[in-house]
């Protein structure tokens, strides 16, 4: 994001369902959520940031992500953030999204968000906290390494152009 060049939604490190993928400098990492999601683990000293797109709790299955269980996503965004530079000591782990999609009373993002929450301890990291994210329908996160920042929107109805990625950008650069 540096010089005069306009980043646009295509420039970002788009983090599919089930994924998890590192940033640094110069780079930013984004992900649409809905009860699902958005693990992100930071060291904001090394400008190291790991999204992960966590889809259930816990489970096992063939063809998933690394980053679909959060049982699992959690150590694994871990590692990747230690293999990119980042100091073990100061991992910091914050959430965004779980908002409630489906009805039925299955509470998936609440349930993403306590496994996220049990898991961080044991992998070593601290718990900063939820960062915001819908309740009742999706959002996009937006993770910026080098600033440390979180951008979240929730999503009303329509898709998200580049006029809405402006608005995000905007919002993590500093007044």
């Amino acid at each position: 994001m540096s010089g005069s060049r306009r980043l646009r939604l295509a420039d970002a490190v788009q983090v599919p369902i089930g994924g998890i993928a590192v940033g640094g400098p110069g780079q930013v990492l984004g992900a649409l959520l809905g009860s699902c999601v958005g693990l992100v683990v930071q060291d904001l000293g090394r400008q190291v940031a790991v999204l992960a797109h966590v889809v259930r709790p816990s489970g096992v299955g063939d063809g998933m992500g690394p980053g679909y269980f959060a049982d699992r996503a959690v150590p694994r965004a871990r590692d990747l953030a230690i293999q990119a530079g980042a100091d073990p000591r100061k991992l910091l782990v914050r959430v965004v999204g779980g908002g409630s999609m489906v009805g039925g009373g299955l509470a998936i993002g609440a349930r993403n968000l306590a496994a996220i929450k049990a898991a961080t301890p044991a992998a070593g990291m601290a718990f900063g906290g939820q960062v915001g994210g819908a309740t009742d329908g999706g959002c996009v996160v937006v993770v910026d390494p080098a600033k440390g920042r979180i951008s979240v929107q929730r999503l009303a109805a329509g898709a998200l152009d580049d006029a809405a990625w402006q608005r995000i950008l905007k919002d993590l650069t500093p007044p």
